[in-house]
């Protein structure tokens, strides 16, 4: 994925609730921000702001502002040292591990974060959603490491180099380039956000992080399924198949959402084909194998898992998710775990297993093309020539299969008490969602494989008999891996179908 500028309205951020459609607008396409002049809402931020002030100086205690954090809470924190405590606590969350996220998922982590802050309940004041505002607008992207966070006091280190970069610190993204966040910022004519207490805290202490990139990973998934049916579609004709698998009182007798759309996307796939429903032969089943009969089966539960996914990233993506929290209203301050990402690790782990069990599909689908006792006459090497054609593929895929399904286990379930046992239950959210992005590329990837070996078996049917939706996708998958006339490597083929298939422009 690659940020697009947009020129789009801008869209408007308070405490009303943002659309995973919207997020992916700012996110991925590249949209504008702008803070509300809702009065209201804005009474309402100041008023939680000012709740806080008013009890740091009646001398309550406050976590995290007034204290010291984590198992320290016991400790007091003086008023002349909470900016400086505060700012402490940033930089010891400072050892983040690995690749960083793509400057993609690193803008997304900067929306989710400004959606959470600006319900009202975080008591951070306007100028520090206006910054947030001002990096996303000014494109400078935080660079977050990937590794260090166990999805409990929310991911904490992760979180801290987007109070880095708006304090001028550490590394950014800007016009392509990694650069000191200091350079960034003056070179987009901004200087850095001066914080107050609890502010860096309210910025690290959510779930922001899991949320923004589980979102762009579903969103990748629920895109590659659909290709996955277009693709499935083309091989009932290549292998001849039935029809009558797809049919709408089939999985209308078996109502799952899912089920039913992903058949009858198939079943419009189809739609002119001469080449499936072939006449009865002796010696050939009645029925075809369960990877292409059973394929709205298998790829109706991943889409009705896509939107339980959704429903919940939507509810955590505009959940306040920090800790404490004011109450404008009243005035009080409440010590909870929103920042526990119990949620978004359930549904990432359940993304990340309907992707090992699409992958999975779609290599048996490849396995029966290469099949000379199943795919009706095709050489086992789908290629007119003598050579080996695709059967170095089938292996590339069946590796990425084996990646997806060996990764499957449920990171939800892999809980390590942290920080003096005090974070004795964690969540594991962001390594969930990362696993999950992780599968939804080698899906992507595998299906490139088989998107290659369906062009050149097709190439050996009569391809005017096939549909017209079956021709559009193999003039599309030609366009970024040409019919093979001789063997060659594969491996520049994959990857352009493999970005071809994550562009929004695969789905028209």
């Amino acid at each position: 994925m690659t940020i697009k500028a947009s020129r789009q309205r801008a869209i408007g951020i308070d405490d009303r609730e943002v659309s995973l459609h919207s997020f992916i607008d700012v996110a991925v396409g590249g949209a504008r921000v702008a803070l509300s002049p809702r009065a209201a809402w804005r009474r309402r931020v100041i008023r939680g702001r000012e709740a806080l002030e008013d009890a740091l100086r009646a001398g309550e205690t406050v976590y995290g502002v007034s204290t010291g954090v984590g198992n320290n809470s016991s400790r007091a924190v003086d008023t002349e040292t909470q900016v400086e405590f505060a700012l402490s606590v940033m930089e010891q969350h400072g050892c983040g591990i690995g690749e960083p996220l793509s400057p993609v998922e690193g803008r997304a982590v900067v929306v989710a974060r400004l959606i959470s802050l600006s319900k009202g309940l975080s008591a951070v004041r306007f100028g520090l959603l206006e910054s947030l505002c001002a990096l996303l607008n000014h494109d400078i992207t935080p660079v977050i490491p990937r590794w260090g966070s166990v999805g409990a006091s929310g991911d904490l280190t992760p979180l801290s180099y987007v109070a880095a970069v708006l304090a001028g610190r550490r590394k950014a993204y800007f016009r392509g380039r990694r650069v000191d966040a200091a350079k960034a910022l003056a070179a987009a004519g901004l200087t850095p956000f001066s914080f107050g207490p609890k502010e860096p805290l309210a910025i690290m202490n959510g779930t922001s992080v899991m949320t923004a990139v589980g979102i762009l990973a579903v969103h990748r998934f629920e895109q590659v399924i659909a290709q996955i049916e277009r693709a499935s579609a083309l091989a009932v004709e290549v292998l001849r198949g039935r029809s009558q698998a797809f049919a709408a009182l089939v999985h209308e007798a078996k109502p799952h959402p899912g089920q039913i759309e992903s058949a009858r996307r198939i079943r419009l796939a189809l739609r002119g084909s001469r080449l499936v429903d072939p006449p009865p032969t002796n010696g050939r089943p009645v029925q075809d194998r369960y990877s292409i009969r059973c394929a709205p089966q298998a790829l109706g539960a991943a889409r009705d898992a896509i939107t339980w996914a959704k429903q919940v990233l939507q509810i955590e993506l505009n959940s306040v998710n920090d800790n404490p929290l004011v109450d404008p209203g009243t005035g009080r301050i409440l010590f909870g775990g929103n920042f526990f990402g119990g949620h978004p690790a359930l549904v990432m782990d359940a993304v990340k297993i309907a992707a090992a069990s699409v992958a999975d599909l779609v290599d048996r689908q490849f396995a029966l093309l290469v099949d000379e006792h199943h795919n009706m006459g095709l050489p086992e090497t789908l290629v007119p020539y003598v050579g080996s054609g695709v059967k170095g593929l089938q292996m590339a895929c069946s590796a990425l299969t084996e990646l997806t399904v060996h990764g499957s286990f449920p990171d939800s379930a892999l809980s390590r008490s942290t920080e003096c046992a005090n974070q004795d239950k964690v969540s594991m959210g962001l390594q969930a969602a990362i696993h999950a992005s992780e599968h939804v590329g080698l899906l992507t990837r595998a299906l490139a494989t088989e998107l290659i070996a369906l062009s050149n078996a097709a190439h050996m049917r009569d391809e005017a008999r096939i549909s017209p939706a079956g021709r559009r996708l193999l003039a599309q998958v030609r366009a970024h891996s040409p019919v093979l006339v001789r063997d060659r490597p594969l491996d520049a083929d994959i990857a352009r179908l493999a970005a071809w298939l994550e562009a929004p422009e695969a789905a028209r």
